[in-house]
C-alpha cells in the first residue's frame, strides 16, 4: 500500500505545486485548503505524512498541530511545516506545537522529495517495528505453546509456554533441536507431517498427541499453518495443553462404568426381588382360595336350593354368595395385576372398552348392598389404554366407595360419565353420598388417611392411595370434587390407547 500524503495549504498555487512534485513517488496524495477541513479529512484517510501550511486564516498551522497531537491516533502521524517564517521564534513555536520537520518557502523539487521519502520511511519503519512489537508480546503471553519450525524440523523460535510445555533437560532452550525428539516416534510422525502440511500451504487442524509416561504424561493437540517472513516459509506450530480435559473425560468413562455396573448389579437385585414377591402372591393366593372355593362350594348349594333354608335366610345366602365370587374375582385380578406390573409397561396399548367391565362390577357390588334400591347411570365412555384388570381394580374402589357412602340416602343415585380432555380420557363416578370437605381432597390419596365424613365405615384409607399408584404406573391421574351432605365426584384421567382391539 502506498504511503498517504495530507497537503495542506490555502493557496492553490502552492499546492499544484507541491503535487508536481510528488506525484511521480508513488504517494497517495490529498488536498486541504484550510486547517478545518485539514482536521477533517486527517480522521478520514489516516494519513502517513502531512506537509503544513503555517499561515491560514481561521485556523494557522500551528492551531492544526495541536488538535491532531491530542488525538490518539493521529497524534502519532509526522507533521512537516511548509512555511515562509524563518525566524527562532516561530520554528520554537512549530515544535512546541508538535511539528517533526520544517520546510522554508520556496521549496527545492529535490529538497521536499528526500524530506518526505525519510520521514515517511522512518513513519513505516516506525509502524512496523510497533507491530512487531505487539506481536512479539502476544506470542510470549498466547495461552498456547507456538513453535515455529522450519522443513526438517528444526526448531527457530519457541514462546515461553511451548518451552515449559516441552521442556528441555537442565532448561535448555528449545530453539536449535529438533521438534520431533521431544515427543515418542509416534508423536514425532505426527509432529512431522503438520510440519510438512503447513509449508504446503494447508492448515492442519487439531491432532492429538502424548508427551512423557506415568504421572508426567501430557495431552496435546497441535495445529499448524505457514508462515512467510524475509522470502522464507516456516511451519507454526501451536500446542493446546489438553491433559486436564482428557483425564476429567477418562474419569467421567470411568464412572459411567461403574454407574453401569452398579444399575446392572441392582436391576438384577430389584428382578429377584420381583420374582420373590410374585412367588409369594402366589403362594398367599392359593392360600386364600382354598378356604374360599370351599366356602363358595357350599354357599352354591344352598344358593341353587340344593340345601333347602328358610325363606328368612334365602337373602343372606345370596350376599354371602356373591361376596365370594367378587373375592374370587379379585384374587385373580390381583394376581395378574402384579404379573403386569412384573412383565414392565407395554410399548403397544390396546384399545378396551371400559362399559361393559364397569357395569359387570356394579352388579356384583350391589349385590353385597341389597338396600336401598339404587339408580345408576352408565353413559357411552370412551376407548382408553389400559387392561381390563386395571379397569377393575381402579373402579372396584370407586364404585364401592359410591354405594358404601350413598347407602344412608332414601333415593341413592350413582352416574358414571365421561369428559372431554386434551391429555385423555377422563372418567368420572359421581355419588349423591355424605360427600367431603374439597379442602380436604388431597388427603383422600394418602396412606392411612381418613376424612370426618367416612363416619364409622369399614376400610384403613388404603383403597385410594393404592389407586392413585397403579393410576401413576399407567400414566393417568385421579382427582376429586366434593361437598359435605351434597355427594362426591371422584374424574380418572386414563392414557388413550395407542392401537385398536384387534
Amino acid at each position: 500500500m502506498n504511503p498517504k500524503i495530507l497537503i495542506v495549504d490555502d493557496e492553490p498555487l502552492n499546492l499544484t505545486t507541491l503535487e508536481a512534485f510528488l506525484s511521480g513517488d508513488g504517494y497517495e496524495l490529498h488536498f486541504a485548503e484550510n486547517g478545518r477541513d485539514a482536521c477533517a479529512l486527517a480522521q478520514v484517510i489516516q494519513p502517513d505524512l502531512i506537509l503544513l501550511d503555517v499561515m491560514m486564516p481561521e485556523m494557522d498551522g500551528f492551531a492544526v498541530c495541536r488538535y491532531l497531537r491530542a488525538d490518539p491516533v493521529l497524534g502519532r502521524v509526522p507533521i512537516i511545516v511548509v512555511t515562509a517564517l524563518d525566524d527562532d521564534a516561530s520554528r520554537l513555536e512549530g515544535l512546541r506545537a508538535g511539528a517533526d520537520d520544517f520546510l522554508t518557502k520556496p521549496c527545492r523539487r529535490e529538497e521536499i522529495r528526500a524530506r518526505v521519502r525519510t520521514v515517511a520511511s522512518l513513519n513505516r519503519f516506525r509502524a512496523i517495528a510497533e507491530q512487531s512489537e505487539r506481536f512479539q508480546r502476544l506470542y510470549e503471553l498466547a495461552p498456547v505453546a507456538i513453535v515455529l519450525a522450519d522443513e526438517r524440523g528444526g526448531v527457530v523460535a519457541a514462546n515461553r509456554l511451548a518451552e515449559t510445555t516441552l521442556a528441555m533437560p537442565e532448561g535448555r532452550p528449545l530453539a536449535g533441536t529438533t521438534l520431533g525428539d521431544r515427543f515418542s516416534p509416534a508423536g514425532a510422525v505426527i509432529v512431522n507431517e503438520a510440519i510438512a502440511a503447513a509449508l504446503r500451504g494447508t492448515v492442519v487442524a487439531s491432532r492429538d498427541l502424548r508427551r512423557g509416561e506415568g504421572e508426567a504424561e501430557i495431552a496435546l493437540q497441535v495445529r499448524a499453518t505457514v508462515l512467510r517472513e524475509s522470502g522464507t516459509s516456516l511451519a507454526m506450530l501451536i500446542f493446546d495443553n489438553v491433559t486436564e480435559e482428557v483425564r476429567a473425560r477418562t474419569a467421567l468413562q470411568k464412572l459411567n462404568s461403574e454407574l453401569d455396573a452398579t444399575v446392572r448389579a441392582r436391576t438384577r437385585q430389584l428382578e429377584e426381588a420381583n420374582a420373590l414377591l410374585m412367588s409369594y402372591a402366589s403362594f398367599v393366593s392359593h392360600d386364600l382360595r382354598s378356604p374360599l372355593t370351599v366356602m363358595k362350594g357350599y354357599l352354591s348349594l344352598i344358593h341353587e336350593g340344593v340345601i333347602p333354608v328358610n325363606a328368612e335366610a334365602v337373602p343372606i345366602v345370596d350376599q354371602a354368595f356373591q361376596a365370594t365370587v367378587v373375592m374370587q374375582e379379585l384374587i385373580q385380578n390381583i394376581l395378574q395385576l402384579a404379573q403386569d406390573v412384573h412383565d414392565g409397561p407395554r410399548e403397544e396399548r390396546v384399545s378396551v372398552n371400559p362399559g361393559p367391565v364397569i357395569s359387570r362390577l356394579f352388579l356384583h357390588l350391589s349385590g353385597l348392598y341389597p338396600s336401598p334400591t339404587r339408580r345408576f347411570t352408565l353413559g357411552v365412555l370412551p376407548p382408553v389404554g389400559v387392561s381390563a384388570v386395571v379397569i377393575e381394580r381402579i373402579f372396584y374402589n370407586l364404585l364401592g366407595n359410591a354405594l358404601k357412602f350413598s347407602a344412608e340416602r332414601p333415593e341413592p343415585l350413582i352416574e358414571v360419565g365421561t369428559q372431554d380432555s386434551a391429555d385423555g380420557p377422563v372418567l368420572f363416578v359421581r355419588d349423591n353420598g355424605v360427600g367431603f370437605d374439597s379442602r380436604q381432597s388431597d388427603r383422600l390419596f394418602r396412606e392411612f388417611s381418613r376424612l370426618d365424613t367416612a363416619g364409622k365405615s369399614d376400610g384403613f384409607g388404603l383403597g385410594l392411595s393404592l389407586v392413585a399408584r397403579l393410576l401413576r404406573a399407567q400414566g393417568g391421574r385421579i382427582w376429586a370434587e366434593g361437598s359435605v351432605g351434597a355427594g362426591a365426584t371422584f374424574y380418572v384421567q386414563l392414557p388413550a390407547p395407542m392401537t385398536a382391539a384387534a
